[in-house]
């Protein structure tokens, strides 16, 4: 009788799978699909990036995109060389079938209802430009079919110098072999290594072991901190500080800078060497 009872609510659940299945079919109408334009051209600045298609009309009924990789070309940072576009390596796209849902009032108050494609570019940083061509395919399509991006890398801005953050200044180094360090006002003939990316400068965590006197010998740092929504303030010793410059010949400090280091069991710094999150410094 148990096997019986087993039996029943096996077949049971398969019609309520079967069931299911059903409910989540996307249906589709034949409103026609399209790129918002032919070209797009974008700073290269992110990991992830997006395009978007629109239905020619707002339908009461979705309608799906299917889009084809056709090529492109990639021109690198070090030394100029250019390359095609190797899809599933250089540029990952989460899909290339999507589906963009039908004309809702509420959101589509400005334009067609649209979707986008959702692309990764995983070593953006290492690319002076990227360029490839996307195409359309499927049965109801509008005028523009086919699409080229483009993304370019920032001009990359003058770093080296000194940068005030009020009374406190600290000191951008380029070396010859491109390279990038850090000098700080309260540790004198030591230098920081940082790392460049487009116009923002990572800084080392951790720095000389120098004679605190009381303190004794202690590692200096310069790591980031954070106000929680609590209002306290929390260090964290190992997140680097980032510099982000900009083109009006200012620097700002995206995460907060803790200029310091550590002595039974209790943080230490100088007067000035703190910055507060998103405080700006000004070239000098």
């Amino acid at each position: 009788m148990r096997n019986i009872k087993l039996i029943v609510a096996a077949v049971a659940l398969l019609g309520l799978l079967s069931s299911c299945e059903d409910d989540f079919t996307v249906k589709t109408g034949n409103t026609p699909v399209e790129f918002l334009s032919s070209t797009m051209d974008v700073e290269l600045n992110s990991v992830y990036n997006y395009i978007p298609i629109q239905m020619t009309d707002s339908s009461k009924v979705s309608s799906r995109a299917i889009v084809e990789f056709v090529g492109g070309t990639i021109t690198m940072k070090e030394d100029g060389s250019t390359r095609e576009v190797v899809n599933g390596t250089d540029v990952i796209f989460t899909s290339l079938d999507l589906y963009i849902g039908a004309y809702d009032p509420a959101i589509d108050t400005t334009s067609f209802p649209n979707n986008s494609i959702e692309f990764r570019l995983p070593n953006y940083l290492q690319y002076q430009s990227i360029s490839f061509t996307l195409r359309l395919t499927g049965e109801y399509l509008g005028s523009i079919t086919e699409m080229t991006w483009t993304a370019t890398a920032p001009e990359e801005l003058s770093m080296a110098g000194n940068w005030a953050f009020g009374t406190t200044v600290f000191t951008v180094v380029e070396n010859e072999d491109g390279t990038f360090g850090l000098n700080s006002p309260f540790i004198n003939g030591y230098t920081w290594p940082a790392t460049r990316a487009n116009n923002q400068l990572t800084i080392a965590l951790d720095g000389p072991d120098v004679d605190m006197g009381e303190q004794g010998v202690c590692e200096v740092i310069f790591c980031a901190y954070h106000v929680h929504t609590d209002g306290k303030t929390y260090l964290w010793p190992d997140e680097a500080v980032i510099l982000e410059f900009n083109e009006d010949g200012t620097v700002v400090a995206t995460n907060g800078i803790f200029h310091g280091f550590q002595s039974g069991g209790s943080w230490y710094n100088w007067t000035g060497s703190v910055i507060d999150e998103g405080s700006v410094g000004t070239r000098q």
